[in-house]
């Protein structure tokens, strides 16, 4: 296995502890090929030290890769699109309440979803076009998305979140397409209904990973050849699909579940799971 060390500092830490063969970067280290000994050390000495650390097999290259697939919100972007609807709809606290719930797995997402936009009838439907006005990107996100496309990937949002914004990130950022929920309007008003794409079931954690598995059949792909991140329960079903899956900040039960895990640093933080990121780095 390779270990990479990633934080302010990591650096300067992995070279105190005079390692040898490394490669290194600022706030970064990749050390090829550690035995079970010197894993569980770094393990150890660089989550106590709050670098984000991760095992990622030998030589691991991006090549072996098709698909990126992201959740939208607290991933992509820093925000909670329903929350920042309620807030305007006069509801912020309770949905803001059953956002956590669900993101956090006590309760079914897509019950969870159905009672939050119930909330929202009546109101203006431009308050969608307010919260898409909001939706800034997450630190890392233009960084990871144009890694994935300059090494052939086709790179989508798969979120429970809606399309309407979506479309807005996903056009901003350059991605493949996106698969979201939708809200639905009538006559300028939110209708209090919501569905999953194209009318159908709503995007839960079940309806993620048969849209992971979809699309990797769409581009001729297996499963193992997708990299899918998010941050709340309903990711973690395509997190685990996925060949290489990563909770970003991740709710608890998704930082306990995830094969890989970015809990301080940016969305970029996977990018130095692959070797081509060492191309140009010192090694030691």
């Amino acid at each position: 296995m390779d270990i990479v060390i990633e934080g302010m500092g990591a650096d300067a830490f992995a070279e105190s502890l005079a390692i040898k063969n490394i490669w290194i970067k600022p706030n970064a280290v990749r050390v090829n090929g550690a035995d079970d000994v010197l894993t569980q050390d770094l393990l150890e000495r660089g989550t106590q030290l709050g670098f984000d650390v991760n095992c990622v097999p030998d030589g691991l290259s991006i090549k072996n890769f098709g698909i990126l697939a992201l959740d939208m919100d607290s991933t992509l972007i820093e925000l909670e699109c329903i929350d920042d609807i309620a807030w305007q709809c006069g509801v912020g606290e309770e949905v803001a309440r059953m956002t956590e719930i669900a993101m956090q797995g006590h309760m079914p997402f897509a019950e969870y979803l159905r009672e939050r936009v119930k909330l929202f009838k009546g109101a203006p439907a431009h308050y969608m076009d307010v919260t898409a006005s909001h939706a800034k990107l997450m630190p890392g996100a233009v960084e990871l998305i144009d890694f994935a496309k300059a090494h052939g990937l086709k790179t989508y949002i798969l979120s429970g979140g809606f399309d309407a914004i979506a479309k807005v990130v996903c056009e901003k950022l350059g991605m493949t397409g996106y698969l979201c929920n939708h809200l639905i309007m009538k006559d300028g008003f939110f209708t209090g209904e919501t569905t999953g794409p194209g009318g159908g079931d709503i995007l839960d954690a079940a309806g993620k990973r048969r849209a992971l598995d979809m699309l990797c059949m769409l581009h001729g792909l297996h499963h193992s050849q997708a990299i899918a991140g998010g941050d709340g329960a309903n990711d973690l079903e395509m997190i685990k699909t996925a060949g290489l899956g990563f909770a970003f900040h991740g709710k608890p039960i998704v930082a306990q579940s995830a094969p890989y895990r970015i809990n301080h640093g940016n969305l970029d933080g996977i990018i130095p799971f692959f070797v081509e990121y060492w191309e140009d780095a010192k090694k030691e």
